[in-house]
């Protein structure tokens, strides 16, 4: 395959299949614990990871770890407390079909017409945006 079958995107689009609000340790720290197909990216699965933030502005929200070995990348994002308690209410909606996530990253992934990403080695990319599709019927 040459490398004009490939095409460049710098967003991740993201199936959420299960959600999960953890509540960690002593203090009941939160954690929205999401399991994500990939949309965009064929054979692949998103385990994401979100905490809340008590600051007003959150400038760093988070990393993409995409591995060489598995079809399986780990996000870790934060969100502001206000965000973070509004995403959890909206995902508790009776649905007929998976709220969406759209990451935008720092930097471009190669994809192939079939879907493949083509990566030489595991990559920690930063997350520069996140966009959310919640259906609300």
């Amino acid at each position: 395959m040459s490398k004009k079958d490939f095409y460049q995107t710098k967003s991740v689009h993201m199936a959420v299949q299960t959600a999960e609000l953890n509540l960690l340790g002593y203090g009941l720290d939160q954690e929205l614990s999401l399991s994500c197909s990939l949309m965009n990216i064929s054979r692949g699965n998103c385990i994401v990871k979100i905490r809340p933030l008590g600051l007003k502005e959150v400038y760093d929200i988070g990393v993409l770890d995409i591995s060489i070995d598995r079809p399986v990348m780990k996000a870790d994002i934060s969100l502001n407390s206000l965000k973070f308690d509004e995403l959890c209410r909206l995902m508790m909606k009776d649905a007929n079909r998976p709220v969406t996530v759209i990451m935008l990253l720092d930097m471009p992934l190669s994809i192939n017409l079939a879907g493949d990403l083509l990566i030489d080695t595991a990559a920690n990319l930063k997350i520069l945006d996140l966009s959310w599709i919640i259906p609300l019927k």
